[in-house]
């Protein structure tokens, strides 16, 4: 999986650097949810699994593509680096001390693509995937995979540009003795400062 990882990595660098018209540096943070299913025994036995998503926070490089100057599709690709937090808590009964709690943060790798198109002036929106790569992770045998969905829009001012991003996560990430199965959905804020 590290190598797939890498292998996109590198493909969206070479052809950012074929066709770029602007790079810049992008920062991102913001918090979320995590949709979760409890497995068969945790279930069975009347179990309550909360988790209380914290925050994300990451860093990267992004490659802004114009096919021609006049037209208002674009397309977007970044290379980065995150990290999530959260808290979770398994018990019998609500109200009961819990029978395991704990923190848990995970470290990743990310390569986005996305369309976007202007809307009027420096608004856009934009959708696209994200591959994600969990390397390093507490809490929990979680898998190392996702492919979140992303949607966006953003304002560009003359020196940089903000975004709002929901990122859907499409695939089971957190599986713990009591998880079967967690899915990330996150909203983030972004600031790209483009050179």
């Amino acid at each position: 999986m590290k190598h797939v990882m890498l292998f996109i990595v590198l493909c969206l660098l070479s052809l950012g650097a074929q066709g770029q018209t602007e790079s810049g540096i992008i920062v991102e943070g913001g918090t979320g949810n995590i949709k979760t299913k409890l497995t068969p025994s945790a279930a069975a036995a009347a179990g309550s699994y909360d988790v209380d998503y914290k925050y994300n926070l990451s860093l990267g490089y992004k490659f802004r593509l114009h096919a021609n100057q006049a037209s208002p599709f674009f397309f977007d690709l970044e290379a980065g680096l995150g990290m999530k937090y959260y808290d979770y808590t398994f018990g019998k009964m609500p109200g009961e001390p819990a029978l395991v709690k704990g923190s848990a943060k995970r470290f990743s790798a990310f390569a986005t693509g996305t369309a976007n198109y202007t809307l009027y002036k420096g608004l856009s929106i934009g959708a696209g995937i994200q591959p994600t790569w969990f390397f390093n992770q507490n809490g929990g045998n979680s898998r190392k995979f996702d492919i979140p969905a992303i949607g966006r829009i953003a304002y560009r001012f003359k020196a940089f540009e903000v975004g709002l991003n929901y990122k859907h996560g499409l695939m089971n990430s957190l599986k713990t003795d009591y998880l079967k199965s967690g899915k990330f959905r996150e909203y983030t804020l972004s600031v790209w400062v483009p050179f």
